[in-house]
């Protein structure tokens, strides 16, 4: 296996001062190795993060590489990561994945992974499904939010309702 630290940590720092397209090449670069699969997993994640920032790079490729990176090394911090992405580009049932699997490999934060969730899903799914939220209106995704976040606080419909 090839010594890919130093490259590794040249792409990190490249993304930390946000310069993308030279971080997500020396991500790429650094997948030309043969990579052990927690190395490798950090390695996609970068990239996946760096692509963020790149106006070039496909949605289901970045899904690709967080994926990848999640198969290789399951973690809340990828799964959330993923899930925020998700979100992002309106795909709600694979984020709703990715939050609850973080929450339950860190059911401390469950609380935080499920908020993040329902804020998500309230203000970025009406503007995906703007055509569906016309025809039925918006309720149906504030009825889903707020399911989110009552489960985020630990709180069930009825208990919510005698608070209100």
């Amino acid at each position: 296996m090839t010594d890919v630290a130093p490259l590794l940590e040249e792409a990190e720092t490249l993304l930390n001062q946000f310069e993308y397209e030279e971080a997500y090449e020396k991500f790429s670069e650094a997948l030309e190795n043969d990579l052990e699969d927690k190395t490798e997993a950090q390695v996609r994640f970068g990239r996946a993060e760096a692509s963020l920032g790149l106006n070039q790079v496909e949605s289901e490729e970045i899904l690709e590489d967080y994926e990848k990176a999640i198969e290789l090394n399951d973690n809340p911090f990828y799964r959330q990561s993923a899930g925020g992405f998700c979100i992002d580009i309106g795909k709600f049932e694979k984020a709703e994945e990715h939050y609850r699997k973080a929450a339950e490999l860190d059911p401390d934060n469950k609380h935080h992974y499920l908020s993040d969730l329902a804020v998500g899903y309230r203000f970025k799914a009406p503007i995906m499904m703007e055509e569906y939220v016309e025809q039925v209106g918006e309720d149906i995704i504030l009825r889903k939010a707020l399911n989110y976040m009552l489960e985020a606080l630990e709180i069930d419909r009825d208990k919510a309702k005698e608070l209100l």
